[in-house]
Formats: structure tokens, C-alpha cells, sequence
């Protein structure tokens, strides 16, 4: 199942986080605790990103981000790591990620970027490191888009003030926050558009940002509670009636495969309030909400 899809479908639904910094414009910015219950099997499920076949959120601290400014293609991961430059399994990790002879650029703030001429894992093949933090990614030149406007790494994961306005609780396995502001998440929402047999909203430009958590367990079962924030009022509406199309398609089709799932958005004040349970978040995998030839067609359900 594609990552992104999965979270929208269960719209999925974004962090609420206790920061004050600046955040930089990204679309969608996850953060993990693995510490919580259920986060690990998770995140063991959908993050598949591997170096030389292990995974790398194995050597990553419990909480790590994943930050998608526009593409999906574009994704960082971030962490923080007391002591990273005497981490000896980080190094080894890195050393793995780069190659035996990886070449460096200048990135932003004079950090050096160090990566592989010639990867063979298109996800990750770049790394910077600034203070504590770690920056991760397919690319040098993403790790130059989006770090080149952070004033410190931590404003990297941090979401904008506005965001603790939203009304969720601050305390979750999984949270996520996303930004529309210049047009970021419209991007990210219509390249899944042409992959998704699930309606997404027609004009993502309506949605001015989404924030949201994830609960997890028991087992594979996943409560998600976000909130959306259209750009005018006068949106909000028709912004319910999409949203509401979304996740009946998606109930539907796990219906057909007996998964039980349900959902809802109502109107709260100047914002969307939905909720969406799915007693087992792993059935489909890999592609039950993709567009294929053998796949269900939403005219059909």
C-alpha cells in the first residue's frame, strides 16, 4: 500500500507537537515514537527505508521524523542523536549509505553533504549532519532545498504555532502536521491523485493546513483523529462532502475484504474535524487503494 496514500485515506492525520520554533515550508511532516504502544509494528510495516537491506529507523532513537516537502520522491528523515559523531553503529550506517567512496558537496549553513555517485538505493543515498541532528535522503540537492532556509535543525520538525490551535491531544505515538502555505501539500496530494483509486479532494488549494494523530493497537487496529483547516470558510462545506466521499470509498472497499472500518467529519467552528478506525492496518498490502488493471474501481462499489 502506498505510504502516503494510507495516511490520507486515513487522513491522516497529523502531529501536534509542544515546540515553539519557526517551522521551515514543508507539505507533511510525520513523527514517529517507537516508544509508544503499537508505533513500532508500525512503523516496522510502512517505513521501509533500508540500507543494504536493514532497516534504518533499527538505528535511529526512538522518535524520528519523516518531512515530504512537495513529492514523495523529496522525503528526509530526521533525528536527533545525543552524541552522534561517537554513535559507532550510526557511522557504520552511514558509511553504508554513502558507498566506499562518496563524494561531498557545500549544503546550507557550510554543512557538508556527503553521498553516492552511484546509489543503488534511490531512498536514501545522502546524508548531512548539523549539531545533533541527522538529515537523510535520496539526494544532495533535497537536502540543500530544504534545509537552505532553516535558521536551526530543529525548526526543520517543528510545526508552525498555528498548529496548536487545532484542538488534538499532545501526546501520541504517531503525529503529523501539513502545510499549504505556498502550495506544498496541493503538490504532494495531486501526484497521489493520479494513483489512487480513492477521490482525494478535487482542489487541495482550498486546505490552508491539516494537523492530526494516530493511536494504535490492539493489534493492527489504528484510530486516527485529525483536524482540517480550509484557506475561506465559505470552503468548508464542500471540503466535508470530498472528505466524506474519501473515507466511504476507503470503508467500502475494506468492507469487501471484511475489514472493519469507520469514519466521520463534522464541521467544528472554522474547522473539519474527522476520525477514522481500521481494525487492521495492514490488510491490502501493497497496493489495495492503487490504480491498477486488476484493481477495484470506486465506480463499482
Amino acid at each position: 500500500m502506498n505510504r502516503f496514500l494510507f495516511f490520507i485515506v486515513v487522513w491522516l492525520m497529523a502531529g501536534f507537537a509542544t515546540f515553539i520554533l519557526p517551522s521551515a515550508a514543508v507539505a507533511l511532516t510525520f513523527q514517529f515514537d517507537r516508544a509508544a504502544p503499537g508505533v513500532k509494528e508500525f512503523v516496522d510495516s510502512y517505513i521501509q527505508y533500508t540500507v543494504k537491506g536493514t532497516p534504518v529507523s533499527s538505528f535511529l532513537p526512538p522518535v524520528f521524523y519523516m518531512v515530504t516537502p512537495r513529492s514523495e520522491r523529496e522525503t528526509v528523515v530526521v533525528a536527533k542523536i545525543k552524541n552522534l559523531d561517537k554513535d559507532k553503529a550510526i557511522s557504520n550506517l552511514l558509511s553504508n549509505l554513502a558507498g566506499s567512496a562518496p563524494k561531498q558537496v557545500k549544503g546550507p549553513k557550510g554543512k557538508t553533504i556527503f553521498y553516492n555517485p552511484a546509489p543503488q538505493n534511490s531512498k536514501l543515498s545522502a546524508y548531512l549532519t548539523w549539531g545533533d541532528w541527522l538529515f537523510l535522503s535520496g539526494s544532495p540537492d533535497r537536502l540543500v532545498a530544504l534545509l537552505k532556509n532553516a535558521k536551526t535543525p530543529e525548526a526543520v520538525v517543528t510545526p508552525k504555532q498555528a498548529f496548536f490551535s487545532d484542538g488534538l491531544q499532545k501526546t501520541a505515538g504517531i503525529r503529523f502536521w501539513a502545510d499549504n502555505e505556498k502550495g506544498e501539500l496541493t503538490a504532494l496530494i495531486r501526484e497521489n491523485q493520479q494513483r489512487s483509486i480513492i477521490p482525494m479532494v478535487k482542489d487541495p488549494n482550498q486546505i490552508r493546513r491539516l494537523s492530526g494523530v494516530f493511536l494504535l493497537g490492539p493489534q493492527k487496529k489504528i484510530v486516527a483523529q485529525a483536524t482540517a483547516i480550509p484557506v475561506k470558510s465559505q470552503y468548508r462545506t464542500a471540503l466535508k462532502k470530498e472528505l466524506e466521499t474519501t473515507l466511504e470509498t476507503a470503508r467500502r472497499l475494506l468492507e469487501i475484504f471484511k475489514v472493519p472500518s469507520r469514519g466521520n467529519v463534522k464541521e467544528k467552528g472554522s474547522l473539519l474535524s474527522i476520525f477514522v478506525s481500521i481494525d487492521d492496518y495492514q490488510f491490502g498490502q501493497p497496493g489495495l487503494f492503487k490504480r491498477s488493471p486488476a484493481t477495484v474501481s470506486p465506480k463499482t462499489l
